[in-house]
């Protein structure tokens, strides 16, 4: 449910698919929880200040979200995952003055939105009146320290997931074609079944990076800017640094999220490919794939096959050949070997499906061949 931003639509039926799933991952309480995404503009001068000085600090924020005139004046949009939100904030502003007593404007209105979930800041007006600087650098210090204690809860849970899954039955589906030479449809189940605890080593772990983190402050409007190079640096020498070996389309693409822009065009990629390859080592593959690396990975040294964590998933196509001859030289280390092999590189890189004349498929079988030949 969290991937889904109602932000970005106004259909129903994708408005209703997300509370479904969040009533089939939390129970009722996700219906209480529920919003319809934003329900008006800025209330006072004074929530659209705050609201551009964090926009200016890289956040995201929708307005008054909520249900009927219950809202939260400004609800900053998680960066990990931009259906759900890591915070609201709450401005003295009209909403405030119209609660009828004190206890309902201080007290009763955050102990209720906290019961339903949210994690509320407050900005006051005198406040941001009397120092607006320093008033958004405490407020964006504290979203900071907010988004390190989710990300460490989100990632103790997708370990304890991680952890859950290898305790079940890995269960691969084959398409017509696989089921030929010695492998037996029956006898899939038995491969994937032990998989995790007899043949694939402690995995090294994939995760994204946060370009943001590095730099002071994103501007979408200097991007194109020689002097906003350095920024740039900075934010694509993190995403190579963390990601490294990393595909020239989602490096582009993590910039431009960073930005702000759901959609990577052809001028941001050729802005961050020149800027990236004056720093960064490139490899060209047969399949057109264009992977930068970092500082002391040498594609020409051994490379360890990284397996995603949480909501850090890669593509097939994401991932680098030297990636996958280490894949498949941990599978071929035993005694696994064609068909049998192959099923069990798939399911490591999260596939279900392999198609005969697939990309996949012949990614795959490339990197077995060129392991055989050592």
């Amino acid at each position: 449910a969290e991937q889904i931003d109602l932000a970005r639509t106004q259909s129903s039926g994708v408005r209703d698919l997300k509370h479904f799933l969040e009533f089939a991952e939390r129970g009722p309480r996700a219906l209480a929880e529920a919003t319809r995404g934003s329900l008006g503009g800025f209330e006072s001068p004074f929530e659209e200040s705050v609201a551009s000085a964090l926009v200016r600090k890289g956040w995201e924020l929708h307005t008054q979200i909520g249900a009927s005139s219950f809202r939260v004046d400004l609800a900053v949009v998680h960066p990990d995952a931009p259906g759900i939100y890591l915070t609201g904030i709450e401005c003295d502003g009209a909403t405030y003055h119209r609660s009828a007593t004190a206890r309902d404007r201080d007290k009763l209105r955050e102990r209720v939105l906290r019961g339903l979930g949210w994690e509320i800041l407050r900005v006051w007006s005198t406040e941001w009146w009397i120092d607006a600087e320093g008033t958004l650098e405490k407020l964006d210090a504290r979203l900071r320290m907010l988004l390190d204690a989710s990300r460490a809860r989100r990632a103790e849970e997708a370990a304890r997931r991680a952890m859950e899954r290898k305790e079940e039955t890995i269960e691969i589906e084959t398409v017509s074609g696989w089921n030929h030479g010695n492998v037996e449809s029956e006898s899939v189940e038995m491969y994937a079944k032990n998989v995790t605890e007899a043949l694939i080593p402690q995995p090294t772990v994939f995760m994204e990076a946060d370009p943001v983190s590095v730099v002071d402050a994103v501007d979408p409007q200097a991007f194109g800017d020689s002097a906003y190079d350095s920024t740039l640096e900075r934010m694509i020498a993190h995403v190579v640094e963390v990601e490294g070996p990393v595909l020239d389309s989602v490096l582009a693409r993590r910039i431009a999220r960073a930005h702000g822009w759901q959609r990577t065009g052809a001028h941001i990629q050729r802005r961050v490919d020149a800027l990236a390859i004056k720093i960064h080592r490139v490899t060209q593959e047969e399949d057109g794939g264009t992977f930068y690396w970092p500082e002391g990975c040498d594609p020409e040294a051994s490379v360890t096959f990284r397996r995603s964590a949480g909501k850090s998933v890669r593509n097939m196509d994401e991932i680098c050949m030297p990636e996958l001859i280490a894949l498949a030289r941990e599978v071929l280390t035993g005694d696994k070997r064609g068909e049998e092999a192959m099923i069990i590189m798939a399911r490591e890189l999260g596939l279900q499906r392999l198609r005969l004349k697939g990309a996949n498929r012949v990614r795959i079988e490339r990197a077995m061949a060129l392991v055989a030949k050592t």
